[in-house]
This record gives structure tokens, sequence and C-alpha cells, in this order.
């Protein structure tokens, strides 16, 4: 080779190459999926807000009385794009929306759910009665008053002998005592 000796080469020698272009070099991270981006909550797009609201409504239901039965097949129904269902689950009040509307449906049904488990109780059905109790025990709770009760103090007693004072003679400790 002319004049070119590789035992003898002095890197300090070497010039860098001329960038003829003005392109910037991309960084190599770009290639690296994104890690902890933060969702855009402002973003919402106007263009199937009703089919949206439609799809919270539809998912809130048991999968036995959706029709259309997939979310292909309403995606089908209301034109939507190809797995456009998937964009309405990613959104962030997706949950919120299908919730409250699983509830606005499962209270539509709770007084045939009562009367249901009433009709089968009254037939002598002990799971029936008990499964009915529990439904009307708990909504009787629900609406029972809270009661604030003042202690009641007299000074040189103790508080022990007060409190029996008030408590029925089956009771012992907060507790229920069978009688014989």
């Amino acid at each position: 080779m002319d004049g070119f000796d590789i035992d003898n080469l002095d890197l300090a020698d070497l010039k860098k190459p001329e960038v003829t272009n003005n392109l910037p070099i991309p960084d190599p991270s770009y290639l690296k999926k994104p890690h902890n981006v933060e969702k855009n909550v402002d973003y919402k797009p106007i263009k199937y807000e009703k089919e949206f609201d439609l799809f919270c409504r539809w998912s809130a239901l048991p999968k036995v009385l959706r029709k259309p039965p997939t979310a292909n097949a309403f995606e089908k129904r209301y034109s939507l794009p190809n797995n456009y269902a998937s964009f309405f689950k990613s959104r962030e009040e997706y949950q919120n929306k299908r919730l409250t509307y699983f509830w606005e449906w499962m209270f539509d049904l709770y007084p045939d759910v009562v009367y249901a488990t009433f009709k089968e109780s009254q037939k002598k059905n002990m799971k029936a009665a008990q499964i009915f109790l529990d439904l009307i025990g708990k909504g009787l709770d629900v609406n029972k008053p809270k009661v604030n009760v003042a202690p009641m103090v007299i000074l040189g007693i103790p508080q022990e002998k007060i409190d029996k004072l008030f408590t029925p003679k089956e009771y012992v400790d907060g507790k229920l005592i069978p009688s014989e």
C-alpha cells in the first residue's frame, strides 16, 4: 500500500469526516419503548361520545343479555372502526360509567328479586327465606335512624352499676343468655 502503515498509525493524525448534510443524528434511545408515559387526560374524542355511552351501558349488562353479543358485533352495528371498543375500555371514565350503569340495572331488578325470594320463602324454602331476611335486614339497617346516647354520670356511683340498671337481665356483657 502506498504510504499507509498500520503499525505506525497515530490517532491524532486522523481527521473527522466532514458532515455534508445538516440532518441531526437521531438519539438511539428512540428505538426503546417509552416507560411511564402519562395518559393525556384532556383528550376526548367528540365523534363517538354517544357510542361510548352506549358501549358503557352495553358492557355493564351480563354477557347473556348483551345484544349484540360481542364487542366486534357492537362495533359493526354502530359503524365504529375496528378494535375501537378497546379504545373505549382504555378511557379513564370507562369503569366509573360502567359501574354506574351496572348499579342502575341492578336497582331496577331489586324489587323483582325481593319478590321472587319472598314467594320462594312462602313455599317453605329455608334457603330462600334466609336470603329474603338478609335482603330485608340490610335494607332495614340502612334506613334505621342513628341514635346517639349520652352517657349517664352520677357522682359517687361506679359506671358498671349504672350500666346494670339499663341492661336486661337476659344480657351479660352485651350477649344474650338463652333462657332455660
